[in-house]
């Protein structure tokens, strides 16, 4: 059989679906090669959200057929241009759309060279590929409508993946090794939203917290109109859910959420905020912003530095808003200038960096439970884990100096330095 190996572009989201894709293909009896140069074949899973990631999703795979690779592209590239790709990329050899990773293995044998997408199901993993943390998407697609955004056009709209299926999914997780579950979704507050009898995300984290070996349930992205009280109090009395949540708000200025077409706008952004500090004292807060959307103005981004410099968010990213084809933002005039986007981006950037800072000073001379995930990617002098308040990749991580921890569990560590992200340790 042919090597095969897999690189995952985009989200973590998309991760899941690559996790699934080298499911089927082991099935399949391919020999899967963690690095690609081993490879005869690449699979690249693409992102196409904005128009940087399908240059970057465009130029891997180039990188690759230069080489002498055989190319197989799959995600969101197939769902935003179609057959198009069958014109402009006649080297690939397999376009596979979301929902039809199920059929590579065949269609590599016989099959067509384009699977168009199906919007029907969400993929379920049986064994676990990420070490001691992995990702369970709980539902595929979004119904939101943002104005700058593609997913429902390339992911379709929200469709929930049925409770019973989640928690079996978990177990088996946990049996394969995972200590963390990180639900993952578009907006997991519209979870189940779907489903006769409307299952609640609520009653799914109280399901999957009942898992033995599970330790650690983490939410990721959930829409600030989609926040309920009784949920975020349900986290706060669970111990097995950790005090984080990421909350895209985008922005706070009621003029910039209309003309993004943002459910709630800002009334829903402030209560959702207000709730969590309110209810939950102690929760970290990741969220992202978006600035240079047409609509935000002088006064509106001062609206915007104002407010992140209240501190009532902990993690943050910051991007500058791109004019996608297709979309309703594209179409809308007074946009600012690129130059303007950048600058504003690296001054909100320059807040937050400075309350992250305040706050991870405070963990200096405490000692914190970490999961201790191996050696750190650049030495392997040091190791290195995360704390409950750092998601894999974009928070941080917990670096450690001293001690001989197990690789996949926790340990209780003593902070005693800081760093721009990081925090600095030794077992204790």
């Amino acid at each position: 059989m042919n090597r095969i190996a897999l690189v995952s572009l985009g989200c973590p989201k998309n991760l899941v679906d690559s996790e699934y894709i080298l499911e089927q293909l082991l099935a399949a009896g391919y020999t899967i090669e963690p690095d690609p140069k081993d490879a005869g074949t690449v699979v690249v899973n693409t992102c196409a959200f904005l128009t940087e990631s399908v240059e970057e999703s465009i130029r891997t795979m180039l990188i690759y057929l230069d080489q002498g690779k055989e190319v197989i592209c799959t995600g969101c590239l197939v769902s935003r241009y179609g057959e198009e790709l069958l014109r402009e990329l006649p080297e690939v050899s397999l376009f596979s759309g979301p929902g039809t990773y199920d059929l590579i293995a065949r269609a590599l044998k016989s099959g067509p060279r384009y699977l168009p997408p199906r919007f029907s199901g969400v993929v379920r993993r049986s064994r676990a590929t990420t070490g001691s943390t992995a990702y369970v998407k709980v539902s595929e697609g979004c119904s939101n409508a943002c104005g700058y955004c593609l997913i429902p056009s390339i992911r379709g709209p929200l469709l929930s993946k049925p409770p019973q299926d989640v928690v079996e999914e978990c177990r088996d997780l946990a049996a394969a090794g995972v200590r963390e579950i990180i639900l993952v979704a578009q907006d997991l507050g519209g979870y189940g939203t779907d489903i006769p009898g409307h299952p609640t995300l609520r009653g799914l984290v109280e399901e999957i917290s009942r898992i033995e070996d599970i330790l650690w349930i983490r939410l990721m992205y959930m829409h600030p109109a989609s926040l309920d009280e009784q949920l975020v109090a349900a986290m706060r009395d669970n111990p097995k859910v950790v005090p984080y949540i990421d909350l895209p708000i985008q922005h706070v200025s009621e003029t910039v959420l209309r003309a993004m077409g943002r459910k709630g706008g800002s009334d829903a952004v402030r209560k959702a905020l207000n709730m969590l500090k309110e209810v939950y004292a102690d929760i970290w807060i990741r969220s992202t912003v978006m600035v240079g959307h047409p609509g935000e103005d002088e006064k509106t981004f001062a609206e915007l530095e104002d407010f992140i410099r209240q501190g009532y968010i902990d993690h943050l990213g910051v991007f500058t808003y791109s004019p996608e084809e297709g979309t309703r933002s594209a179409a809308m005039p007074d946009a600012p200038s690129a130059e303007a986007g950048e600058w504003r981006r690296e001054r909100i950037m320059e807040i937050q960096q400075d309350i992250s800072r305040r706050r991870l000073a405070g963990f200096v001379g405490k000692t914190i439970p970490v999961l201790v995930e191996g050696y750190h990617p650049e030495t392997e002098l040091l190791l290195a884990g995360r704390a409950s308040f750092q998601a894999p990749d974009v928070d941080g991580m917990v670096i450690i100096t001293e001690g001989s921890p197990r690789f996949g569990a926790f340990s209780d560590v003593e902070i005693t330095d800081t760093m721009e992200y990081d925090l600095v340790g030794r077992i204790a």
